[in-house]
């Protein structure tokens, strides 16, 4: 992570978590995907409890018109919440959920994408859009908030 320390920590929720970082001035320092609940406590562990001061987290809700879709699910993005507000709470950091529908606003204020915009085709595997819309969840933070500019 150099010598910049990580302020904020956004992340997309579930078996397969997303998670970015950056630093106060809100320029990103890391990124990546955790891909169980083990891997995401010993990401959330490695971080320095000190200096992460918000985290923005991706909210889930169970809609009734998905209600039967998962049904015998484990539930995997509310566990992944847990953790994450459980490590936020032990640094003392600012817990800040996001709706999943600003997703679309997200993207065209940073650019990045995980389906073409004009063809609603994914543009790349499931598995990698946690990062991404980890990503897009942390910048839509840092620029709603005037901490970062759009770069578009």
């Amino acid at each position: 992570m150099g010598t910049k320390d990580p302020y904020y920590l956004a992340a997309d929720p579930g078996l397969h978590t997303g998670w970015a970082i950056w630093d106060e001035k809100g320029e990103c320092l890391d990124f990546g995907t955790t891909h169980d609940y083990a891997e995401l406590h010993v990401k959330l562990e490695s971080l320095p409890k000190d200096t992460i001061k918000v985290v923005i987290i991706e909210d889930y809700t169970l809609w009734f018109h998905k209600a039967q879709k998962q049904a015998g699910s484990k539930m995997p993005a509310p566990k992944a919440i847990g953790q994450l507000e459980t490590f936020a709470r032990q640094w003392g950091a600012q817990i800040v959920k996001q709706n999943s529908s600003i997703k679309g606003i997200a993207e065209r204020l940073t650019g990045k994408y995980t389906k073409d915009p004009k063809t609603g085709r994914a543009t790349m595997p499931k598995i990698q859009t946690h990062v991404i819309d980890a990503i897009n969840h942390g910048e839509y933070y840092l620029i709603q908030n005037k901490i970062k500019e759009m770069t578009l």
